[in-house]
């Protein structure tokens, strides 16, 4: 038979026949730090007002991406890079263009601060998700406090959007073989594309939902209200630090706007 701890300081001794709670090698930021960076840069774009800052501020970021490891010759990151751009430029074109009233300058630089907006708060979401596990960052939430029904919710969520995705498009390949022509960029074919594909998808997703409560009722889930957990992330000095800074840019912000 096989001896079974009976308490979480079993658990931590060790020994033959019993689980440890390991620390994670530390590679970057603890997640909660790196959220905290992410909202503080966030309030930061929202409050500036000059566009030469706003500019500054997404050079910073674009260098972080490149720092953190990103290459501007991945073609995904391109891709992305090329779609993000695009959209800033539609939006400067539209306040420019669009709004009547101030003079041609204050409408081109108010544009240039939407835009720029929209560049580093998507430009930050970007690096944020892209270097942040969902698994490490739900572990981290729930080392920190959140109740692990919260936590393993959000982390189920997260693994879900890959495989919608990928059912999302195998729908619309098979809808697009029955002859409805979901692929034309018309009122209607959007129409047929969100009727066509939403439902199926929707239905796939029930069942998929309904499965995972079956399986998590088996288990017991929610049966305790605590966990013990086989990750733990590290938190340090360097995250506490980045957490206090975060939260010092994001007050100065507030109170300079």
């Amino acid at each position: 038979m096989v001896r079974r701890p009976t308490s979480w300081r079993s658990l931590q001794a060790g020994g033959s026949g019993t689980m440890c709670a390991q620390s994670e090698p530390r590679a970057g930021l603890n997640p909660l730090a790196s959220l905290s960076v992410l909202v503080s840069t966030c309030i930061v774009a929202f409050q500036l007002k000059s566009p030469l800052a706003a500019i500054a501020l997404c050079c910073a970021i674009l260098l972080t991406h490149v720092a953190a490891g990103a290459r501007a010759r991945e073609g995904s990151f391109r891709r992305r890079l090329r779609g993000i751009f695009m959209f800033a430029a539609v939006l400067f074109a539209s306040q420019v263009l669009l709004v009547h009233g101030p003079a041609l300058a204050e409408r081109a630089a108010a544009g240039a601060v939407m835009s720029l907006r929209f560049l580093n708060v998507v430009l930050a979401s970007h690096l944020f998700v892209s270097r942040a596990e969902p698994e490490r960052l739900a572990c981290a939430m729930m080392q920190a406090g959140l109740p692990y029904r919260y936590g393993f919710a959000f982390l189920a969520a997260m693994r879900f959007v890959p495989y919608f995705r990928d059912q999302a498009a195998t729908v619309l390949q098979a809808q697009t073989a029955r002859g409805i022509a979901l692929d034309r960029p018309t009122p209607r074919g959007v129409f047929l594309m969100a009727r066509y594909t939403f439902v199926p998808v929707v239905v796939s997703a029930l069942g998929r939902v309904e499965s995972l409560a079956v399986s998590m009722e088996g288990r017991c889930f929610g049966l305790y209200p605590t966990r013990t957990f086989r990750r733990r992330i590290p938190f340090g000095w360097a995250d506490a630090l980045a957490i206090a800074s975060s939260a010092a840019v994001a007050i100065a912000a507030l109170v300079a706007a």
